[in-house]
Protein backbone atom coordinates (compact mmCIF):
# COMPACT_ATOMS: atom_id res chain seq x y z
CA UNK A 1 0.00 0.00 0.00
CA UNK A 2 1.49 3.13 -1.32
CA UNK A 3 -0.97 5.24 -1.53
CA UNK A 4 -0.86 6.04 -4.90
CA UNK A 5 -4.42 6.18 -6.74
CA UNK A 6 -4.81 5.89 -11.00
CA UNK A 7 -7.65 5.72 -12.59
CA UNK A 8 -8.36 2.47 -15.04
CA UNK A 9 -10.91 3.21 -17.86
CA UNK A 10 -13.28 0.30 -16.95
CA UNK A 11 -16.64 -1.06 -17.37
CA UNK A 12 -16.81 -3.24 -14.19
CA UNK A 13 -15.18 -5.56 -11.27
CA UNK A 14 -15.71 -8.44 -9.52
CA UNK A 15 -14.77 -8.62 -6.04
CA UNK A 16 -13.08 -11.97 -4.64
CA UNK A 17 -13.40 -12.44 -1.62
CA UNK A 18 -11.34 -15.41 -1.25
CA UNK A 19 -10.29 -18.32 -3.24
CA UNK A 20 -10.10 -21.07 -0.57
CA UNK A 21 -13.92 -23.35 -0.20
CA UNK A 22 -15.18 -23.21 3.13
CA UNK A 23 -16.11 -27.03 2.82
CA UNK A 24 -15.53 -28.13 6.17
CA UNK A 25 -19.30 -28.63 6.76
CA UNK A 26 -18.87 -30.94 3.47
CA UNK A 27 -16.34 -32.78 4.37
CA UNK A 28 -17.67 -34.16 7.79
CA UNK A 29 -20.76 -35.00 5.78
CA UNK A 30 -19.00 -37.19 3.15
CA UNK A 31 -19.52 -35.18 0.37
CA UNK A 32 -17.66 -35.48 -2.64
CA UNK A 33 -15.58 -32.65 -3.66
CA UNK A 34 -13.35 -31.93 -6.69
CA UNK A 35 -8.74 -31.51 -6.09
CA UNK A 36 -9.83 -27.78 -5.55
CA UNK A 37 -11.83 -28.81 -2.61
CA UNK A 38 -15.20 -27.23 -3.94
CA UNK A 39 -18.68 -29.34 -3.96
CA UNK A 40 -19.04 -31.65 -6.82
CA UNK A 41 -22.72 -31.17 -7.84
CA UNK A 42 -25.06 -32.48 -11.03
CA UNK A 43 -27.01 -29.97 -12.80
CA UNK A 44 -29.69 -30.35 -9.67
CA UNK A 45 -27.44 -29.15 -7.78
CA UNK A 46 -27.28 -32.80 -6.00
CA UNK A 47 -24.63 -33.80 -4.61
CA UNK A 48 -23.23 -37.62 -4.15
CA UNK A 49 -25.49 -37.79 -0.70
CA UNK A 50 -28.80 -38.40 -1.35
CA UNK A 51 -30.62 -35.45 -0.15
CA UNK A 52 -28.05 -33.55 0.14
CA UNK A 53 -27.83 -29.94 -2.24
CA UNK A 54 -24.88 -27.37 -2.88
CA UNK A 55 -25.05 -24.20 -4.40
CA UNK A 56 -22.92 -21.31 -5.28
CA UNK A 57 -19.43 -20.53 -5.13
CA UNK A 58 -18.69 -23.81 -3.00
CA UNK A 59 -19.52 -25.39 -6.47
CA UNK A 60 -16.39 -24.04 -8.24
CA UNK A 61 -17.62 -21.81 -10.48
CA UNK A 62 -18.35 -18.29 -11.52
CA UNK A 63 -18.27 -16.34 -8.16
CA UNK A 64 -21.47 -14.46 -9.23
CA UNK A 65 -24.43 -13.50 -6.85
CA UNK A 66 -26.23 -14.26 -9.80
CA UNK A 67 -25.37 -17.74 -10.70
CA UNK A 68 -25.47 -18.33 -6.65
CA UNK A 69 -28.86 -17.34 -6.76
CA UNK A 70 -30.05 -19.25 -9.92
CA UNK A 71 -28.21 -22.69 -8.56
CA UNK A 72 -29.89 -21.87 -5.07
CA UNK A 73 -33.48 -21.65 -6.93
CA UNK A 74 -32.50 -25.16 -8.72
CA UNK A 75 -30.65 -26.70 -5.51
CA UNK A 76 -34.64 -25.83 -3.93
CA UNK A 77 -36.84 -27.33 -6.06
CA UNK A 78 -34.63 -30.29 -5.90
CA UNK A 79 -34.73 -30.78 -2.75
CA UNK A 80 -38.62 -29.90 -2.77
CA UNK A 81 -38.93 -33.16 -5.56
CA UNK A 82 -36.58 -35.06 -3.19
CA UNK A 83 -38.93 -34.36 -0.22
CA UNK A 84 -42.06 -35.56 -2.57
CA UNK A 85 -40.75 -38.41 -3.62
CA UNK A 86 -40.10 -39.80 0.36
CA UNK A 87 -43.58 -39.46 0.81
Amino acid sequence: MTGEQEDLPIDGVFIAVGEIPANQLAKNLGVELDKRGYIITDKAQKTNIPGVYAAGDITGGFNQWVIACGEGAIAALSAYEHIQMKK
